[in-house]
């Protein structure tokens, strides 16, 4: 089971705790917004990073040749109540095998088979680029 303590700090920052490690997230405000991140910012980074790690830890990458992997997460808000309608996962992958590019379909469901991914569900869509440098073909 996952633990992690937030304290509220002065209305100022949050210090979360988890295995003995320690980040602080500020609250207050600037001209343009948070200083630190929004509640929404944080779900998506730790989505970014469940997803991510996920797909480069599954059998038909884990021993490859990765180029380049990023993602880009957007989430689109509802008011009444103020929640998440639906995040836009679009994920960059660029391998050195070209055979890998013959399982794409398997690739991009790895791309959402995160713990993260599979608890929020039909909320995320996950686009998928995938190309190799020695073909044309992505």
């Amino acid at each position: 089971m996952a633990t992690v303590t937030a304290d509220y700090q002065e209305r100022k920052r949050i210090v979360f705790n988890a295995r003995g490690r320690e980040f602080v997230n500020v609250r207050e405000r600037a001209e343009d917004g948070p200083v630190g991140y929004s509640s929404t910012e944080l779900l998506l980074i730790a989505l970014g990073n469940c997803s991510l790690g996920a797909l480069l830890n599954h059998d038909l990458l884990k021993d490859e040749v990765v180029l380049d992997c990023s993602a880009v997460l957007e989430a689109s808000m509802v008011p009444n109540p103020t929640r998440i309608e639906r995040i836009e996962v679009a994920v960059r992958l660029e391998v050195e095998g070209p055979a890998l590019l013959e399982c794409r379909e398997a690739i991009e469901y790895a791309s959402c088979a995160c713990p993260l991914c599979n608890t929020l569900g039909d909320r995320i869509h996950t686009t998928l680029y995938l190309s190799c440098p020695s073909t044309a073909r992505t």
